[in-house]
């Protein structure tokens, strides 16, 4: 048994590391928390070691899906920290490792067929890089969408009036069937094409069936056989609207 602090302590579990913090608290609190996955559990002294032991081995495979879960998330949302040379960058579904010029005019990222190349100025620091990889990849994200949407809107006689590229913390995507607006996540930009395509036509269906009925999986099915396989791609972490 490890100590942590005064307060808290370690137990191994089925070869994970698992954190005890004593509360003066009725139930049992367990948490994975993030970046890293920690393994955290809040109890109180009526609870023994044992019963924790207990809910650990019954919850296992759900902290082994948070675990996984955080992995993507960092894949996909990578902290400023995370922005050195080397670092891998993902664009459509492609990987790019990240090639920093820090005496740099004025910052800017070009794409090409083997690196990202981030250029900053001498004063650029961490969070000034991941600024500008979100305008990088908003702006992509946003040519893509502009790219794809006139043909899907014509192939299914639907309208759109606006589309746009937002930072969701919940969704791959929006569609708001009066204004004939679509919204879809920056991060859809960090995953394949056919990813990006299904978000899309997943929403313009909205325009033509605004609820997740049998009519609307017809026209899924009908404009986007294989849409089952693309939504298994995205993992699980947003959902759509």
């Amino acid at each position: 048994m490890a100590k942590h602090s005064t307060s808290a302590y370690s137990l191994d579990v089925e070869g994970m590391r698992v954190w005890v913090q004593r509360k003066r608290i009725r139930h049992l609190y367990l948490r994975v928390r993030p970046p890293h996955g920690e393994i955290w559990v809040s109890a109180s002294n009526r609870h023994s070691d044992a019963d924790i032991v207990a809910i650990i081995r019954q919850r296992y495979e759900w902290i082994v899906q948070q675990r996984q879960r955080l992995v993507e998330r960092e894949r996909r949302m990578p902290s400023a920290s995370a922005l050195h040379d080397g670092a891998m960058q993902w664009v459509l579904g492609q990987a790019y490792p990240l090639a920093i010029n820090s005496h740099a005019r004025r910052n800017r990222i070009v794409l090409s067929s083997e690196a990202m190349h981030m250029h900053t100025t001498p004063e650029a620091d961490e969070r000034a890089r991941a600024q500008l990889l979100l305008r990088f990849q908003r702006r992509e994200a946003k040519r893509k969408l502009d790219d794809l949407t006139p043909a899907w809107a014509e192939r299914m006689g639907v309208d759109v009036t606006e589309t746009r590229v937002r930072s969701m913390t919940t969704l791959w995507g929006s569609c708001n069937p009066v204004a004939r607006r679509i919204w879809l996540n920056v991060d859809l930009i960090r995953y394949p094409l056919a990813c990006f395509e299904y978000v899309l036509v997943h929403e313009l269906v909205h325009l033509l069936e605004r609820g997740h009925n049998a009519r609307f999986y017809r026209f899924m099915d009908a404009y986007l056989p294989d849409w089952r396989q693309r939504r298994e791609q995205l993992n699980g972490r947003y959902e759509i609207d």
